[in-house]
């Protein structure tokens, strides 16, 4: 699964892309009206993917910690109304986390296949998208 900590790690990038920033022209993103390209659909898509799947990834966190915060001082025996209702809460987050993983690799390999990119079999779909995101998308946007 990605390792999305605290933030999104191209979020900057997803608002230049958004706003059709002028400085992603060497990428090939934006066609000659100024709007997105298939390629740049596809990464836009992408990252609007991984950022839902970090918020998520948040999500899942912050319900689990609430959880064992109570969990810690439960009295033996039936769990309270409260403790419950985590536990259900953490069912939720959980599924939206599982799905939202799930469309992120689906937009990864419709990005793969509008760059085209070449993704070795015993690489993966996902590692080649990170790999070309970090490699194309840590200049510029990284000091801005």
């Amino acid at each position: 699964m990605p390792d999305f900590t605290a933030t999104f790690p191209w979020a900057l990038h997803l608002q230049r892309l958004q706003q059709r920033d002028p400085a992603l022209a060497p990428l090939a993103l934006i066609d000659a009206g100024g709007g997105l390209n298939a390629r740049g659909l596809a990464l836009e898509k992408l990252l609007r993917a991984g950022q839902t799947l970090a918020q998520r990834q948040a999500d899942v966190t912050l319900v689990a910690d609430e959880l064992r915060r109570y969990q810690k001082f439960a009295p033996p025996g039936r769990p309270s109304l409260q403790l419950v209702q985590l536990r259900r809460q953490q069912s939720t987050v959980q599924q939206a986390q599982r799905v939202a993983h799930q469309a992120l690799i689906r937009d990864a390999d419709a990005f793969a296949r509008a760059m085209p990119l070449q993704v070795p079999a015993k690489l993966g779909t996902w590692v080649t998208v990170e790999r070309w995101l970090a490699a194309h998308l840590a200049g510029p946007a990284a000091d801005g």
